[in-house]
C-alpha cells in the first residue's frame, strides 16, 4: 500500500513540476514575427526627423494591433504618439537606394528600423481598454483577378509580377498572413478568371479546400478613368461572407483598401478586447494521458493571452479540471481555441457529473458575482 501511495505522490509531483517547464508549442495558425518592428523612410538621421518617424512608426504599430479606427476613437492615444521614443527598445539606420532614374543628383534614402517594446505597448493598450490582436493570426488564401492592359488574369504565386509585391507589401503593413493559390492544373480546372472577377464563391470555395486556410479573400483590381484604380473584395469564412470596395489614384491605394478591410474584420473577431477585469471559470480538458500531454496543455494555456491565470483543481485519469481567470468573453476564448486547434471541443459539459452540482459556472469580477449562462465553458480535449 505504501509503495502505491509513494508512486502516486511521485507521479503527481512530476506533473506539477512540469507546469513550470517552458517549451515551444506548435500552433495550427501562423505565428507572425516582427509584429512590433517597423521600417520608416527618413530624409536624415537628425533628431527632429527621427521624432517624426517614430511617431509615424508607432501609429502604424497601433494600427496593426488595434485596427484602423483605434486611434480616432481614443484621443488620448494621440498624445502617446508624441512620446513615441519612450516605447522604443532598439533602432538603427541603413541606406537603401531610391528607385528611379539614378541621375547624378539622386541620393540614397535612409531607412530607420525600430523595435518597440512589446510589454510596454500591450500594457498601454490594456490600460486604455483598446483591443489587441496578438501574434497568432489566421492565414488567408488570396484569389485576386487583375485587369492589366485590357487582359484579365488570376494572380498566383508569381514573384516576378509587380502586383504580387504590392499585395505582399500591403499585407505586411497590416501584419496579415496570406497565401496565394498555386494556379496549377487542379486550380485552373476548378476556378477561372470569370469566377474570381464575378465573385462567384462556390467554385472558389471548392478550389480552396486543399489549402485549408481559415479565410478566403476574393478580389479584383482594375483601372478606371483618369488613371485611377478600383478594387472589390469578398471575404469567405466560417462567419459567412463580407464585401467591400476601395479606390485610389495609385494601384497600391486600391490594394491597401482590401487589406485594411481584411485586417479590421480579423481584429473584430480575434482581438482581445481591452479590459482590466477578469472572471473565473472552470475548464475541463480531456485526452491528457501522459506527462507530456499535461506539460503541453500547461504550456498552451500559458501562451493564451486571454487566460491571465490557471491552476489544476483536479488531476485524474485522462483529464484535468482547471480553474482559469479569463480576460474577455467566453465566446472570444472559444474563437482562440478554434483558431489555434490545440484544444478542440469534446462534446461534453464543462464539469464532471459530481461537480455539476456545484455553482462553478458563475464568474467573479472584482468580488462581484456576475451571472452567466449555466452551461459555462464547454469541455475540450487535447488534440493529438
Amino acid at each position: 500500500m505504501n509503495t502505491i501511495i509513494n508512486n502516486m505522490i511521485t507521479g503527481l509531483a512530476a506533473l506539477f513540476m512540469l507546469v513550470a517547464m517552458s517549451q515551444s508549442v506548435t500552433h495550427a495558425a501562423v505565428q507572425v514575427e516582427g509584429l512590433y518592428e517597423i521600417e520608416i523612410p527618413v530624409a536624415s538621421q537628425g533628431r527632429s526627423e527621427r521624432k517624426r518617424a517614430l511617431r509615424r512608426g508607432l501609429a502604424d504599430i497601433f494600427t496593426r494591433l488595434t485596427g484602423s479606427q483605434g486611434l480616432e476613437q481614443f484621443g488620448q492615444m494621440l498624445n502617446v504618439l508624441d512620446r513615441a521614443a519612450r516605447y522604443v527598445e532598439q533602432y538603427r539606420y541603413h541606406k537603401r537606394a531610391v528607385t528611379g532614374t539614378g541621375g547624378p543628383g539622386q541620393k540614397p534614402e535612409w531607412m530607420l528600423w525600430v523595435r518597440f517594446n512589446r510589454k510596454a505597448i500591450q500594457k498601454l493598450l490594456q490600460d486604455q481598454e483598446l483591443p489587441l490582436w496578438g501574434s497568432t493570426r489566421p492565414e488567408t488564401l488570396v484569389w485576386l483577378a487583375v485587369e492589366d492592359k485590357g487582359e484579365r488574369y488570376i494572380l498566383g504565386n508569381d514573384t516576378d509580377n509587380p502586383y504580387y509585391h504590392s499585395i505582399v507589401t500591403q499585407a505586411n503593413r497590416r501584419a496579415v498572413p496570406i497565401l496565394f493559390p498555386l494556379m496549377d492544373l487542379e486550380d485552373q480546372q476548378k476556378v477561372g478568371v470569370a469566377d474570381v472577377w464575378g465573385e462567384f464563391t462556390e467554385p472558389v470555395r471548392d478550389a480552396s479546400i486543399r489549402y485549408a486556410t481559415e479565410n478566403v479573400l476574393i478580389g479584383k483590381i482594375f483601372p478606371v478613368q483618369d488613371g485611377r484604380w478600383e478594387s472589390s473584395w469578398a471575404l469567405i469564412s466560417s462567419a459567412g461572407e463580407q464585401y467591400w470596395s476601395g479606390q485610389g489614384e495609385e494601384i497600391g491605394q486600391a490594394i491597401a483598401a482590401g487589406f485594411d478591410g481584411l485586417a479590421d474584420i480579423m481584429i473584430s473577431r480575434y482581438a482581445l478586447k481591452g479590459s482590466r477585469q477578469t472572471a473565473s471559470y472552470k475548464l475541463k480538458i480531456t485526452h491528457i494521458d501522459s506527462l507530456q500531454d499535461y506539460a503541453k496543455t500547461n504550456r498552451y494555456l500559458t501562451s493564451v493571452s486571454r487566460i491571465t491565470r490557471f491552476q489544476p483543481d483536479t488531476i485524474s485519469q485522462g483529464y484535468v479540471l482547471y480553474s482559469i481567470d479569463l480576460r474577455g468573453t467566453v465566446d472570444a476564448l472559444r474563437q482562440v481555441f478554434a483558431l489555434e486547434q490545440i484544444l478542440v471541443p469534446d462534446g461534453t459539459h464543462l464539469l464532471t457529473s459530481e461537480d455539476e452540482k456545484k455553482p462553478l459556472a458563475t464568474p467573479v469580477i472584482k468580488d462581484q458575482v456576475v451571472p452567466v449562462t449555466p452551461a459555462g465553458i464547454p469541455g475540450y480535449r487535447l488534440k493529438s
